[in-house]
């Protein structure tokens, strides 16, 4: 089989009038002042963000802008797709899907093993002791028999990008299992494939300098494949397969193409029929893959589409989703920086913000796997508005909407705390999956939260007062805490139920969300107790004496 992935029209996308195709890369500027390409068309979220990454990628390896100047100009006039074209046509040796030399995200060397099911480079596809176990509930096994180069190109980039632990010697990720990925998303005059490409791709100073060795040029150096395997230090039994891959081995566009799992697919047995993840018919569906143990094992490197966050004992680590998905609650370290608990936005979040001009709206793009080792629990994105906010007032500004989430958090945990006491005798008792009380919490707060920064941006901006803002915010969270524990308050064990209980677990709630604590997260002013104890005066009767 051959199959390029620069020259061939494999990538599913929507356009403005609502009509679907596919495209080759260089073809995401076509007819863009007619009709331009709005969106990709995956048949799953997973292969969107994939695809989305590997356009990133791309453009930010050999298209991307020499200065600002060049990416403004681009941005509101993009590059012909012939110029496009041309760009990527230096790299198309590297994008071989099949054939006898180096293939797309598959093992330089051959794989001495047997053939397995090609349903296994989906990321949600049960592993090998669920299947020997039987345990595979939920999702299925035999469910994709077939799939397309399309498809198959698409899984192959997405398993590499997202690889979860696998057992001894299957490595994860260069981001480890099932990163976090923020993308700045247009809206209005910036709302095309293009511009969610180009507003993610750095300037190639930037990018270059960021995280990588940008003397390595050989292509070896920026596509794994197409070179010896770099084989991980990580051992299987007794058997030591190398060293790490640190940020000096190998040059910064590695961040996009690391191929951390060793993988070949069959391209020369076929079949037709339709593919199992897209349903389009193909004459050349691909049926199995081998695997074996060994990849390159990735340490130290800032991928510039992921947050990080520092833990003192394991350095900077990359962000992943947890249970519960992304919400406003993740604004700190998302989209500003959070100094008091270490964390930082995706680099290319830092560096719009120098691009950003007033009038131009964007929204924040998150999206990423709920990973349980090797265990995809769940497939969480979620968009969230982004603000101009002038320089001037920027660093105030990020510290009053760090007050709002901090005192949200507070209210959360107060509320999940009340209801455990309310629901059981015990604190030892309280066990169990609550996830979904802090879950409903931000959801239903979330507008309210949206409306309160952008107030108290307006009133940053005039020099208004902000206290009756964060009062109303602080009335907000209150309301939706009581709310939340009056609906889930009786839910809780019938044999523990005790109306007194819950009646002082609701009181106390109350007291405990309008804390001095909480008011100073908000700048709300706490009236000063009483300096001193009080002490309780014992009552004395004196007796009455009587005249003799």
């Amino acid at each position: 089989m051959q199959f390029n992935l620069i020259d061939e029209q494999w990538i599913p996308v929507r356009r403005r009038d609502g009509s679907v195709g596919r495209i080759a890369p260089h073809e995401v500027t076509k007819d863009f002042a007619e009709n331009p390409v709005v969106a990709l068309d995956a048949p799953r979220p997973d292969f969107n963000g994939a695809l989305s990454q590997f356009l990133i990628g791309l453009v930010q390896t050999v298209a991307a802008p020499q200065n600002g100047a060049e990416w403004r100009k681009k941005l509101a006039d993009p590059p012909a797709p012939g110029e496009l074209k041309e760009r990527f046509s230096t790299v198309c040796h590297a994008f071989e899907l099949g054939g006898d030399g180096p293939r797309f995200m598959q093992d330089f060397e051959d794989i001495p093993s047997a053939d397995g099911r090609i349903d296994g480079i989906l990321v949600e596809t049960p592993g090998e002791n669920a299947l020997v176990n039987n345990t595979d509930h939920f999702i299925k096994r035999n469910l994709v028999g077939g799939i397309c180069p399309s498809c198959c190109a698409t899984a192959l980039f997405a398993f590499q990008t997202n690889s979860p632990s696998g057992g001894p010697g299957y490595m994860t990720s260069l981001r480890g299992g099932g990163p976090l990925t923020t993308l700045v998303l247009g809206d209005g005059q910036h709302n095309s494939l293009w511009h969610l490409v180009w507003l993610n791709v750095l300037e190639a100073g930037k990018f270059l300098a960021s995280c990588g060795n940008p003397g390595l040029t050989e292509d070896r150096f920026l596509f794994p494949w197409l070179g010896p395997t770099k084989k991980g230090k990580r051992k299987r039994g007794e058997t030591h397969y190398g060293e790490d891959t640190l940020p000096e081995h190998a040059h910064p566009s590695t961040m996009f193409w690391a191929m951390p799992r060793r993988i070949k697919v069959n391209s020369t047995v076929l079949q037709s029929g339709a593919c199992g993840v897209c349903g389009n018919d193909s004459d050349l569906l691909i049926a199995s893959y081998k695997e074996i143990p060994g990849g390159a094992s990735y340490t130290g490197w800032l991928h510039p589409l992921s947050p990080y966050y520092e833990q003192s004992t394991k350095g900077v680590l990359p962000v992943h989703a947890h249970p519960g998905g992304m919400s406003y609650r993740h604004w700190l370290g998302l989209v500003i920086q959070d100094a008091k608990e270490k964390k930082m936005p995706a680099r290319v979040i830092h560096e719009f913000y120098g691009r950003w001009k007033s009038g131009w709206q964007f929204r924040l793009w998150t999206f990423g796997y709920d990973m349980d080792n090797m265990k995809a629990r769940c497939w969480y994105e979620s968009t969230m508005p982004l603000l101009y906010v002038d320089t001037a007032i920027r660093g105030e500004y990020e510290g009053k909407v760090a007050g709002l989430i901090r005192a949200a958090t507070e209210i959360a945990g107060n509320t999940r705390g009340a209801l455990k006491k309310a629901w059981f005798k015990r604190s030892g008792d309280a066990k169990g999956d609550t996830s979904f009380i802090d879950s409903s919490f931000w959801q239903d707060s979330e507008a309210d939260f949206y409306k309160t920064i952008q107030a108290l941006k307006y009133q940053m901006e005039s020099g208004s007062d902000m206290l009756e803002t964060n009062q109303q915010w602080l009335a907000t969270l209150c309301d939706q805490s009581l709310r939340l524990f009056d609906c889930y308050a009786w839910e809780g064990p019938i044999e523990d139920a005790d109306p007194k209980r819950v009646v002082i677990a609701r009181k106390e709630l109350e007291m405990f969300n309008r804390s001095k604590k909480i008011k100073e997260f908000l700048g709300i002013p706490v009236k000063k107790a009483d300096s001193g104890k009080k002490t309780k005066t014992k009552k004395v009767t004196k007796q009455m004496e009587l005249p003799l």
